[in-house]
This record gives C-alpha cells, sequence and structure tokens, in this order.
C-alpha cells in the first residue's frame, strides 16, 4: 500500500476525527494510570559539592567549583559562565561508566534562565581521544532546578572508553551563568532484583598466561529468597574468557554452599593484551530481574623485562631504612624478621660523617644477614650551586668540570668502600634522571645527548649520556660485586600516569625507559622506582592535597595504575625494578609528626603476588622527609606484616575427596585466607612409596586429578604464599581406583 499526501479532502477530514477520538483516549488512560518511575542507583558519582576522586577541572570557560548558592543538595554547586563556544569539561581518564545507563545532573537556569548547550563525552579509540555524539541539553528554567538524565547509549553508542565530560555552549556569544549539581553516571534500579553486597577481588594485576587466577567473591540476596537468583556471572570476554560463572556451591572459593557468597576464579587468557579492564558483575533471578554491579579495575601484565640478578633473593622481598651500629638499637634485627635489604642515604660530603662510613653501613648489613643499598643523593649538594633542586640548575653545574670532577671521586670512594664478596646495591640519585627528562622541549622524545656536560673522559661524550654510563662503569669496575639501580621517575615526562589513560601512562614509560637506557641504564642491573616521598595523611595535613590512592582499585589514582607504569617500564628496560622509600604509614595513625596515615603498605603486603608479577622484585620501606611516618613510629604495622609475610602459609583444612570416576577424582579444600597465598600443590602417591608426584594449581580450592594407575593413592595439600614457602600438609585422602589412565585413553588414540 502507497500512502500519499495528496488525498480527497473528505478522507482527510475523517482521519482528523478519527486521531482526535484516538489522542483524547490516549490522555485519559496516562491520567489513570502513571507507571512508577524506576529508581536510579548511582554507579559512579563525579559532583557532589566537590569533584570526586579522580576527576579534574579542564574547562575552558568561566566555572566556580564551589558557588554557594543555589545548591540543588549540600552547600556548593558548579557555577559556569559561558562565552561563545565554551565549555565546562570535567576528565577522568579512568572514567567507569560499566553499569551505568543515564548520566544524570540537575540545571539551575540562574536569575535569567533559558542558556543552550549541548552535552556529549570524551571517548578514547584506537589511542586518541575524539568527542562522541553531542546531545541537546533541555534549557534551563530561571530559578529552579530541574533534574536532566540522558541514557548513555546516546552519548557512547558504541561503548568505547570514557575519558571524561563537556557541556558546550550551542551560542557565538556569552551566556548568563547557569548552576549545575549533583552530577553522577547512574543506572535504573529494580527493587525485586538481586541485590549484591560486598565483594573481593584477587589479586588485582595478572600476567596472560592463562594460569595465574584471581579470585573473585561476592556476597547476594534476593527479596524473593536466595534459592530465586538463577545465574550470576562476570564478562571476562575481553580477557578471552566469555561469560565466568559465580557459583555457591562450597567449591569454588565461595565458603560453604548456599550461603549468599558466590565465588569464581579466573585467569587472562594467553594473548589478552596488556591494559586495564573494567570488570562487571550481573545477577538474574528466576523472574528475569537484573542487577549489575561495577567491580573497579584489573590490570593484565606483560612478561617483565630481564631477570632478578645473581645475588638477590628470587622472590619477593622486603626492607627499610632502619638501622643502628650500635648494639641492641638496629629496628630491624630487634624486630626479629628476616628482612632482605636495608638502604642509607649518602649526600656529597659523607666523608665526614666518620671514618668510612659506607664501608661500616655496607659490612654491617652484610653481618646481619642483609643486602645494603647505598642511595646515591649526591648531584643535588656538589658545589657549585649546592642545594639547588631543579633540571636548570643540574643542566648548569654538570658544564663545571670542576663539579663533575669533585662528584666522580666521591663516588668512586663510596664505590670503593663498598667493594667486597658479597652483593651491594647502589640507587643513583632520586630525581636527577626526571628531572633531566622532563626538562626537555618534548620528554616523550628526548635525548640526553642534548644536554652538555664537561665529563672529558676517554671513550665517553661530553653530554649526559657519557656521564650516565660512565658513572654505571666506574661503580662496576671498582666495586663488581656492586649492582646499580638508576631511579625512574612517573613524572618525568610532565605527565602523571594517574592522571592519563592506561595506553598513555605505558606510552610515558616506555618514554622514561629509553631516556635512561641512554645515559647507563642499558649497562645497569635494575631500575628503581617511588611510589611518593611522603605519606598521604602528611601531605593531607600540612599542604592540603589530596594524594590518595583507591586502595579498591574502582578510581584513579589506584595502585594497579601504578604497577601498569611499572611494569611497561620493565618491559621497556629490560630490568626488574626495586620499590624503594615507600610511604610506611596505616590507617591507624592520627595524622600527627612521625605517624602520618597511608593505605599504601596495607596494599603492598595484602597484594605481593601483583606487584611481583609486575617486575617489582622487592620493596623498601622508608620515610622521605622529616616527621614522615618510619617503621620505628607506625605502631608496629609493618613489622606485624614482615612476621606474617616470611612465615609459612597456614595447611589447606577438611580435604575431601569425590567418587572416583574412572581414572579422576575431583578434590575441594577450605580455602586458605592468607593475603599473600601464591598458590596450591596436590600431592599424591601410591600407598606404600616414599615418592610423591606433585600438581602444582592456582588459588582455586578445588581441583580434578587424574590419577595414572590403579591402586590405592594417598593425596593431601599444601598451600604456598609469595615468599616460595610451603605450607604443613593438610589432612590425609585415601583414593582407591580400579582403572588404569592408559586403559582409558589408548583405545582414543587408535580411532
Amino acid at each position: 500500500m502507497v500512502v500519499s499526501f495528496n488525498t480527497p479532502s473528505c478522507y482527510n477530514q475523517l482521519m482528523t476525527r478519527l486521531i482526535t477520538i484516538l489522542l483524547l483516549c490516549s490522555t485519559l488512560v496516562s491520567s489513570a494510570f502513571v507507571p512508577q518511575r524506576p529508581a536510579l542507583a548511582v554507579t559512579e558519582e563525579i559532583y557532589t559539592d566537590a569533584l570526586a576522586s579522580g576527576w579534574s577541572d579542564w574547562s575552558w570557560a568561566s566555572v566556580n567549583l564551589a558557588a554557594s548558592s543555589p545548591a540543588h543538595s549540600g552547600t556548593h554547586s558548579i557555577s559556569v559562565t559561558f562565552g561563545g563556544w565554551e565549555g565546562l569539561y570535567l576528565h577522568n581518564a579512568g572514567a567507569n561508566p560499566l553499569g551505568a545507563t543515564h548520566l544524570r545532573f540537575y540545571l539551575h537556569g540562574g536569575s535569567s534562565g533559558g542558556q543552550q548547550m549541548d552535552v556529549k563525552f570524551t571517548l578514547e579509540i584506537n589511542g586518541s581521544t575524539v568527542n562522541g555524539p553531542a546531545i541537546a541539553v533541555p534549557q534551563p528554567q530561571a530559578g529552579v532546578w530541574s533534574e536532566v538524565s540522558i541514557p548513555l547509549t546516546s552519548l557512547n553508542p558504541n561503548n568505547e572508553p570514557v575519558s571524561g565530560i563537556i557541556w558546550q555552549s550551542s551560542v557565538d556569544s556569552t551566556q548568563s551563568a547557569v548552576y549545575f549539581d549533583d552530577i553522577a553516571l547512574v543506572s535504573t534500579e529494580d527493587p525485586n532484583a538481586p541485590q549484591i553486597g560486598s565483594f573481593s577481588i584477587s589479586p588485582r594485576s595478572i600476567p596472560a598466561d592463562g594460569l595465574t587466577q584471581i579470585i573473585i567473591k561476592a556476597t547476594l540476596s534476593d527479596p524473593q529468597g536466595l534459592s530465586n537468583i538463577t545465574q550470576v556471572s562476570l564478562d571476562g570476554s575481553a580477557l578471552g574468557r566469555g561469560s565466568i560463572p559465580l557459583l555457591d556451591n562450597g567449591s569454588s572459593n565461595d565458603g560453604v554452599a548456599n550461603d549468599g557468597i558466590y565465588g569464581a576464579a579466573f585467569s587472562a587468557a594467553i594473548g589478552t593484551p596488556r591494559g586495564e579492564y573494567q570488570l562487571l558483575l550481573n545477577a538474574v533471578d528466576a523472574q528475569s530481574h537484573t542487577t549489575s554491579q561495577p567491580l573497579g579495575a584489573i590490570t593484565v601484565l606483560t612478561t617483565p623485562g630481564g631477570s632478578i640478578p645473581d645475588g638477590l633473593p628470587q622472590r619477593v622481598s622486603w626492607g627499610s631504612n632502619q638501622w643502628s651500629e650500635n648494639q641492641g638499637q638496629d629496628w630491624q634485627v630487634n624486630s626479629g624478621v628476616p628482612w632482605d635489604y636495608v638502604y642509607q642515604y649518602i649526600t656529597y660530603g659523607w666523608e665526614t660523617w666518620g671514618d668510612n662510613f659506607v664501608y661500616r653501613f655496607v659490612h654491617q648489613a652484610w653481618d646481619k644477614g642483609y643486602i645494603p643499598a647505598v642511595t646515591v643523593y649526591m648531584v643535588l649538594g656538589t658545589p657549585p650551586s649546592e642545594g639547588c633542586e631543579s633540571a636548570d640548575c643540574y643542566a648548569s653545574k654538570l658544564q663545571n668540570s670542576g663539579m663533575v670532577n669533585n662528584y666522580i671521586a666521591s663516588l668512586q670512594r663510596a664505590a670503593q668502600q663498598a667493594s667486597g664478596d658479597q652483593p651491594v646495591i647502589f640507587i643513583l640519585e632520586p630525581d636527577f634522571y626526571g628531572f633531566m627528562q622532563q626538562h626537555c622541549a618534548d620528554p616523550y622524545t628526548c635525548s640526553p645527548d642534548a644536554y652538555p656536560v664537561a665529563l672529558n673522559s676517554s671513550g665517553y661524550a661530553n653530554n649526559l649520556a657519557g656521564f650516565g654510563r660512565y658513572i654505571v662503569n666506574l661503580i662496576h669496575q671498582t666495586a663488581p660485586n656492586a649492582m646499580v639501580a638508576p631511579e625512574a621517575s612517573m613524572w618525568a615526562t610532565n605527565n602523571n600516569p594517574q592522571g592519563v589513560t592506561a595506553a598513555q601512562a605505558i606510552n610515558m614509560a616506555q618514554s622514561t625507559a629509553a631516556f635512561i637506557d641512554a645515559m647507563g641504564g642499558a649497562q645497569s642491573d635494575l631500575l628503581i622506582v617511588e611510589f611518593s616521598d611522603r605519606d598521604a595523611g602528611f601531605y593531607e595535613v600540612q599542604q592540603g592535597r589530596d594524594t590518595w590512592w583507591d586502595e579498591t582499585d574502582m578510581e584513579l589514582p589506584r595502585v594497579t595504575r601504578a604497577f601498569l607504569w611499572e611494569n611497561a617500564l620493565s618491559q621497556a628496560s629490560g630490568k626488574r625494578l626495586l620499590l624503594w622509600q615507600v610511604p610506611v604509614g596505616n590507617m591507624s595513625l592520627d595524622n600527627t609528626c612521625n605517624h602520618y596515615k597511608d593505605n599504601r603498605p596495607a596494599y603492598l603486603f595484602n597484594h605481593p603476588r601483583d606487584f611481583f608479577d609486575t617486575g617489582v622484585i622487592g620493596v623498601m620501606f622508608g620515610g622521605g622527609a622529616e616527621c614522615t611516618t618510619n617503621v620505628n613510629t607506625d605502631g608496629g604495622f609493618v613489622q606485624s606484616q614482615g612476621e606474617i609475610a616470611y612465615n609459612p602459609p597456614p595447611a589447606p583444612a577438611n580435604l575431601t575427596a569425590g567418587l572416583p570416576g574412572g581414572i579422576f577424582v575431583q578434590l575441594r579444600w577450605d580455602e586458605v585466607t592468607i593475603n599473600d597465598l601464591w598458590s596450591y600443590r596436590v600431592h599424591y602417591r601410591l600407598a606404600g612409596q616414599t615418592q610423591d608426584s606433585v600438581r602444582d594449581v592456582s588459588r582455586q580450592n578445588s581441583s580434578t586429578l587424574l590419577l595414572p594407575t590403579s591402586g590405592n593413592w594417598q593425596i593431601w595439600v599444601t598451600s604456598r604464599d609469595a615468599m616460595g614457602l610451603e605450607s604443613p600438609p593438610s589432612n590425609l585422602v585415601t583414593v582407591t581406583t580400579t582403572v588404569n589412565s592408559e586403559q582409558v585413553f589408548l583405545p582414543l588414540l587408535n580411532r
């Protein structure tokens, strides 16, 4: 049938009357039945009185983030006065829209109303930031707040990663002030759907080896009863795992069966690209009510560069800066923990600190069973212009031959005093390498060749590259037992890995590795990395700065992003890393001098496998400024965590074996809940034999074991931790099989 607008007038009149009747009926029905509006649940807060963590103001308009009036809720709102085509731009390189269905915000038209604007997301597509579709915003009314809710399917139709939101004036003229408040990504909430409560994920950073498992647990309930939940799953398609079911069967790291705790163990498939992956948990009940919960980011790692140098622990290792030559006053010794490392700064003029200071430090460490690390911080204090800490100052000083000669002579004396038959590490010049890269016109591409240095040594160029290689070789030649480790700074490219996309953070690390490699890093043994030189509580109280990292890895800044940068640095440089001068605070302290809070030590002790797989082989704790927390002022936290780390893990309990199905037996044991659990090991042997076979499994508390021959088999399980320590055995179970494996499989080979 072809409908044409060129129709007889009588037909038009009839259709007009029919449409009028239908519209009237529609109006009557609408007034008689108004469906309940679905509730909205906030999945990511963006602004409520202040910008949420991870969000920053990148606007090109007149913006006040703390307007006192009007406010939709709380005490503040955002006021914006748009000039022609100007924009309010809120940026977050780690924004997570997973689970959200709408962008919701409230608008107030101020005294005039009628402001004209569009809203759009900035999206990360193929390594570039592009604007998503521009959606017209309803013009706000004067003097009142109105809610605006825009579907994410309109703003981000292809579900690309989001890095910001822009509200942009759609006219080429100045408009009166408009106000924004309670900005959030939200989702519709079904009150009859399953409810997701607490959850945990560990580890948060894993290699793409197809073996290393993440354990996820989530507590769920349902208004119609727990038995009404039909499916709980994680979208693992980006990890090559499809839909990952979470089960409440007692054998999936979920506690006991039917207790409302659902669990699963999963890995990243071999070949999964390095990067950050946001996780979303979904639950469905028998009536098809659904709910979702964002779980934050995990990081998939690549194989770290190089290998652990001979002479260093081939496992996770720990240390601090607290030592003493005085009998009974050495904190590390008194702690009773067998720490691996101890570090000590030397600055220019260290030769006046008593006879043979470096020799004494190094030898007392060796005598106590520690690996000494000498932190060389001498460029700053070597005359002229001692104490002048900037790239300009350093670049100028290095052109002074007297300064260069004095520096080299002092460094050589330190290396001579560290010479011996046990390992020692020279940590080279914190901040120096970062300052010099940062000072380049383009820190991503510059070369240390660009900086002249009055080195005047045969075989080495008179530039920063030659100087860097010279001091590395000088230490190696003077003290063959010494390992050299320049420091790589996260900020060396003039960016912060926590404020850019994951791909950009990787690029930053690769640029820093290339710069350091060109000035001696290639000849070095390790690289040094750092989180911060002060506790987050110190910065908060003393300077009013928010430097906290999100230990839940839901928002930026977060520890997994630092691990991603470090992994890229290790891979690009071909070196393993030491994480040095880690802030020591913990959350039980009171934010006073020597007792400032921080959450990163706890994260490291809770996630040792994460940082080890990153390429970080050891952690050294120590305050970087006066009044920061140290291991001897932290209330015993680091000591207590060290005791746990250096002790074997507990044995798995309640090992059970199901009835064998042919040659296979299903094993299950109670989960070992320590934070540094690395894996489980299944031991099995025929009764009467003394030699056992072993099968390593990851972190799931169940396993299917193939028994190769018929007979009575004894089976037990041990747990292994990040230090490589193994637990005592679990209880022993005996299984009898009557089938040989070759009888099962050989006929298949003949088909």
